[in-house]
């Protein structure tokens, strides 16, 4: 462990080395506003507690920063230079469609092609294939209707050799169920780019790593960048961290999930840089991109919302982000196992950059102050707004199921909890009441597409699907349909009981503890309210055991162990005690005296039992993690 007190009085100690170490031109570092720019990002570094940040600036035809700072190795006092190597996680996905498209600019794929006609061997089910079938463009837009992967399959701790082909797909199988009609509306889905990575290996004959190396990496001189595979440790690489309670704990290595195609890419500032020269210029060689393939990953196909003219979203494996107040910027972010990376663009302002630090941290205030620069010359837009078409939009109002959550399992809850409701328009505004009480006043620009007041783009849209079905989307890529609020209040209802019904239990029990200790009340009888309640403490106390583990040690999930037999337990343990409680219930009821009494008691009784139900129906209760 690393104090915080003393990494940073080191760090103090040596900033103005640092200065002279990060690797940019002669030219650009003597540029004052480089270096006011490389003060405040030192003093977000310090605020927001991040051991070491890679950095990568490019505008237009230029390279304005391409360096680091902090400490790539806190226990070695390594800094991060221009060559240090920061894992980027998800920012292959990026990549892994750039490559996809490549294969479909050389005639060798379409967008459209089914799945099942490319590898008929890849195991996945979707119930409506005759008719909906899954393509490539679901992969890559994320509108397949997959799961995210689950908890025992985000990383690999076997001592076998990386999952390649067909066996890497079955490695995250449990994932690969369509739960709506592909095409419809997109949720996150890292196994669906190991299908793709796949697909590439099909289509071109070699692995999809090397494919990528072979047609992005050496046409752009990018040396330094790879895909990691294997989890190994190299002196290149910066060391990821957890920070907690002030001190750093460096995170091991791990292979990613499947083949790697939505989490390996390794690199540097000096080859993000080169990429991103490329992303905003183009380039001759004929192996990547035109333009006009550039263009068209910009671009979304498949949601619904695109159909009805939306296209803020996730396209080609690339999102566009509307929430800086001058200018758009897309790209994709990345979070792993101690870091977290962005890349962002905008080719038509000519602007792009890349940041990674090695542990979990926000890096929101980092963004601000790059964008901050990076737009200084650019002018804000005039924000444009279009009268409601009042007939057209009133019959759409009402209340809105919340309808993709990114993991079926744990996630089940937004389908109750997390509807919005359209109140009402006024002129050129829509009102938005969410499930907090928030509202929200979205300003029309024209055909149903919407805009928050502060935002430059619009990322709503309200419409309705062939069916004639309103839908709404929004809050990034969060998707809704007009639903009954009795429906929904039907569902909400007998939870409230439920979650009420341990509210009464625990006052009930806390008074009955006095009661019991005094003889006023049988230890069995108490025992009727306290066993749910005990029940409640394993399950939250498994609950915060499993986010712990999720947020650092995930490795833990993949196998039968202290802490996964735990969370499976402290779970279980809530339906064990609630089923207990009833049978005590039923064995006493001649023995309570009152009718009342044994009414109040079965009748929160029967809403636990409602909230055990619940809970294994949706796989929170009785599934061993590491079998899922």
């Amino acid at each position: 462990m690393i104090n915080l007190k003393t990494f940073y009085l080191f760090m103090l100690i040596v900033a103005s080395y640092f200065t002279a170490s990060a690797q940019v031109s002669t030219a650009t570092k003597s540029n004052s506003n480089i270096n006011q720019l490389y003060i405040r990002l030192n003093t977000v570094i310090q605020q927001e507690n991040i051991p070491g940040l890679l950095v990568a600036i490019v505008k237009k035809d230029s390279i304005l920063y391409s360096g680091g700072m902090g400490y790539a190795d806190l226990n070695q006092h390594l800094p991060v230079e221009h060559q240090t190597q920061f894992h980027f996680a998800s920012v292959t996905k990026f990549f892994v469609a750039m490559g996809i498209q490549q294969l479909v600019a050389s005639g060798k794929l379409k967008l459209n092609d089914r799945i099942r006609d490319i590898a008929p061997e890849i195991p996945f089910d979707n119930h409506w294939e005759a008719t909906d079938p899954v393509r490539v463009v679901h992969l890559l837009e994320h509108t397949a209707g997959f799961d995210d992967v689950q908890l025992n399959s985000m990383v690999d701790i076997s001592k076998r050799k990386p999952l390649a082909g067909i066996n890497a797909i079955k490695a995250v199988s449990n994932s690969l169920t369509v739960r709506w009609r592909p095409g419809t509306m997109m949720s996150y889905s890292n196994p669906g780019y190991n299908v793709l990575g796949y697909i590439i290996e099909k289509v071109s004959g070699m692995p999809w790593d090397k494919y990528l190396i072979e047609q992005i990496f050496l046409p752009l001189n990018m040396r330094n960048s790879l895909f990691d595979l294997d989890g190994t440790h190299r002196p290149s690489f910066a060391t990821g961290y957890d920070f907690q309670k002030g001190e750093y704990r460096p995170m091991p290595f791990y292979r990613p999930s499947g083949n790697g195609a939505g989490s390996a890419l390794v690199s540097n500032a000096e080859d993000m840089s080169k990429f991103m020269l490329y992303l905003l210029n183009g380039n001759t060689d004929t192996r990547l991109l035109d333009n006009a393939g550039l263009k068209e990953m910009e671009t979304i196909h498949s949601t619904l919302a695109s159909r009805a003219g939306l296209q803020t979203g996730y396209a080609l494996g690339n999102d566009l982000f509307p929430n800086n107040k001058k200018v758009s910027l897309r790209g994709h972010n990345g979070k792993g196992e101690g870091f977290v990376s962005w890349l962002f663009f905008n080719r038509e302002a000519g602007i792009a950059y890349a940041i990674a630090a090695n542990s979990i941290v926000n890096l929101w205030p980092i963004s601000q102050v790059i964008e901050e620069f990076l737009t200084t010359d650019i002018s804000a837009p005039k924000p444009v707004s279009r009268p409601i078409d009042e007939q057209k939009i009133k019959p759409l109002l009402g209340y809105y199921q919340f309808m993709n959550p990114k993991n079926e399992r744990w996630e089940f809850y937004r389908r109750i909890f997390g509807g919005i409701e359209l109140t009402g328009v006024s002129k050129d505004r829509l009102v938005v009441r969410k499930e907090n009480g928030q509202l929200d006043s979205l300003v029309h620009v024209g055909n149903g597409i919407f805009r928050l007041k502060d935002d430059i783009l619009p990322a709503f849209v309200l419409a309705k699907d062939p069916n004639g079905q309103p839908f709404f989307q929004g809050y990034g890529n969060s998707f809704y349909r007009k639903a009954s609020r009795a429906s929904v209040l039907i569902q909400k209802l007998p939870i409230y009981l439920g979650l009420m019904a341990l509210l009464i239990y625990l006052v009930y029990s806390l008074i009955g503890i006095f009661l019991t200790l005094f003889r006023k009340m049988k230890l069995i009888d108490l025992s009727i309210p306290l066993l749910p309640i005990v029940g409640t403490c394993c399950f939250f106390a498994a609950y915060r055991l499993m986010g712990q583990t999720d947020a650092s040690h995930k490795e833990l999930f993949t196998s039968f162990n202290g802490t996964s037999f735990s969370i499976f337990l402290g779970m279980l343990l809530f339906a064990v005690f609630v089923v207990v409680s009833s049978l005590l219930l039923y064995s006493r009821w001649s023995r309570l005296n009152r009718l009342w009494h044994r009414l109040f008691l079965a009748f929160n009784n029967f809403f636990l039992c409602y909230l055990v139900a619940l809970l294994s129906i949706n796989g929170w209760i009785g599934v061993p993690i590491w079998m899922m």
